[in-house]
């Protein structure tokens, strides 16, 4: 039996399977399956899948039945200690599971590893930057606040992920969010401070390049959040209490509306002038922040004025990003 089990779901992605299955299986770890999951494509995604079958990777295919279903039912088939996350697309560095691994093999009260990412935003004029710095601790406080992991980027023990019911299928694109607060409430999380995956932000079919599904997602992960408060505060989760009704509990949300602008205000130094009105009037209804109030009304009235500072926002956006880089070769 392996040690690790790494998990990457796809859907309608063939043009992305050989990068991903080709990192996979060029790793410096040697105690490892792979379970490379078709969720009822309709391109060849299948078929070039099962190019990539061998003593160690196996293809699962099943009718479509959504992420978190198809995921969950994975790991019901994984063998490991460890499920290793993995996005479809994504490339995980040659030293990703060795590193992760061995920090879970040492580390007993830790039961959530991730690492540092290099995200690479396509459709976008945002040039490659490395995500935030490692972590170390305690997570429940962190969590209300700060989402410490990109979900493909992460391993985790899988007694851990059944012992809190595996991943909730009401969460659809925020199931990740939803487990860590309730795995926190077992275990220590760790970011490695070694840059061991590479994402690719806003892949066709991806949560990040379709609108409304990225504000499905703000919404569940705020109510996911909520839940995890609740718990802290000693009260039942809504969701197990009330079911999905249990959504309909959650107060308007400060944190949430600034989530939301903050993506509008991406959305418009993009360009996308339609997406930006749609997330800043979410962010002003949400919770009546002012600032998303501001900036419908200028991207409504005066778009050129939004635009001109969209570019600005944009060139210095990549200004920091070529100085952090920069420092981070020193």
């Amino acid at each position: 039996m392996a040690h690790v089990s790494v998990v990457s779901v796809f859907y309608n992605r063939s043009k992305w399977v050989q990068e991903t299955a080709e990192s996979l299986q060029n790793q410096t770890y040697d105690d490892y399956e792979i379970l490379l999951v078709d969720d009822g494509s309709t391109d060849d995604t299948l078929e070039q899948l099962k190019q990539y079958e061998d003593h160690r990777t196996r293809v699962i295919t099943a009718p479509n039945q959504g992420f978190v279903n198809a995921i969950n039912n994975a790991i019901d088939q994984a063998n490991g200690d460890y499920i290793a996350i993995h996005g479809s697309g994504d490339t995980a560095l040659p030293d990703r599971l060795r590193l992760q691994s061995q920090l879970l093999d040492t580390r007993p009260d830790v039961g959530v590893v991730g690492c540092r990412s290099e995200i690479v935003t396509l459709q976008s004029s945002r040039p490659p930057f490395v995500s935030e710095d490692s972590f170390d601790g305690e997570a429940q406080e962190h969590l209300l606040k700060h989402n410490p992991f990109h979900h493909g980027e992460v391993m985790f023990r899988r007694d851990l992920f059944y012992k809190v019911g595996k991943y909730r299928p009401f969460f659809v694109c925020a199931q990740d969010r939803d487990l860590w607060c309730r795995l926190s409430h077992l275990t220590r999380f760790v970011v490695l401070e070694d840059v061991l995956y590479r994402k690719y932000a806003k892949m066709p079919g991806s949560v990040s390049a379709d609108p409304h599904r990225l504000l499905l997602q703000r919404y569940l992960s705020d109510f996911a959040v909520f839940c995890h408060r609740e718990r802290l505060a000693g009260r039942p989760d809504p969701l197990d209490r009330y079911g999905q009704q249990g959504a309909l509990t959650k107060p308007p949300s400060r944190e949430l509306s600034k989530s939301l602008f903050l993506f509008g205000s991406r959305f418009a130094a993009d360009g996308h002038l339609d997406n930006a009105r749609t997330f800043y009037r979410h962010a002003y209804q949400e919770s009546g922040y002012l600032p998303a109030r501001v900036l419908l009304f200028v991207s409504e009235y005066i778009p050129r004025a939004l635009l001109w500072a969209s570019t600005a926002y944009r060139r210095l956006i990549r200004l920091m990003q070529k100085r952090t880089a920069a420092d981070t070769k020193h």
